[in-house]
């Protein structure tokens, strides 16, 4: 039953169907005995208040598994990543995402995570390592290659960073995570129709 349970809430998140999924989180909790078994569960409902946007109920939850387990990697990563992405406490984001480095140093998703949090904090130096690595690892995953072009715009590298969301927009249909959903895909098509409108402009103006 608790197996069942955790299956319908991960279905229930996937499909935004959030209420339906934290209550069958909270079911398969109240049948997990262990803490082994917990801290998985806290994760998943974790993810789920995440995708929703309720924060403070997110972090308690990873802050719960990492008590659990400090060394449970995912929940480092994703309270890293959580807090980087909103550009909140970016300081304390980078020492958990490293702590989950530390545990899997190759492991592109924390790569990832790591260069977009010193990207929020504007060390765009220390990013793209971090970044370029993290797409060289993974392939086929949208958020890399997004955030990869928000760097090279930054840099003033324009074509770089049209040339990496067209791939993120290519990939996002086909890609595993439903992170990067329809909504977040037509945001990114507006970027990227700007961004070619100015270079086109620019190359225009550089003929004169």
């Amino acid at each position: 039953d608790r197996e069942i349970h955790l299956t319908m809430a991960q279905t229930y998140s996937q499909a935004k169907r959030f209420p339906e999924a934290e209550a069958a989180a909270q079911k398969a909790l109240d049948l997990s005995s262990k803490p082994g078994q917990q801290e998985y569960v806290l994760f998943v409902l974790g993810s789920i208040y995440e995708r929703q946007r309720k924060y403070d109920l997110a972090e308690a939850q990873f802050r719960k598994v990492l008590s659990f387990n400090p060394l449970n990697g995912p929940a480092s990563n994703y309270l890293g990543y959580m807090l980087a992405d909103r550009g909140v406490r970016l300081e304390e984001s980078v020492q958990f995402i490293q702590k989950a480095l530390q545990l899997e140093p190759n492991n592109g998703a924390y790569l990832d995570s790591l260069g977009w949090a010193y990207f929020k904090m504007n060390r765009y130096d220390l990013a793209e390592p971090h970044l370029v690595k993290a797409a060289a690892l993974v392939s086929g995953d949208p958020t890399i290659q997004e955030h990869l072009g928000y760097l090279y715009l930054r840099l003033g590298k324009k074509e770089m960073a049209q040339e990496a969301w067209e791939r993120a927009l290519k990939e996002w249909p086909d890609a595993v995570s439903g992170e990067f959903d329809m909504e977040q895909a037509a945001r990114l098509q507006k970027q990227l129709d700007e961004l070619k409108r100015r270079l086109a402009q620019e190359k225009k103006a550089a003929r004169r």
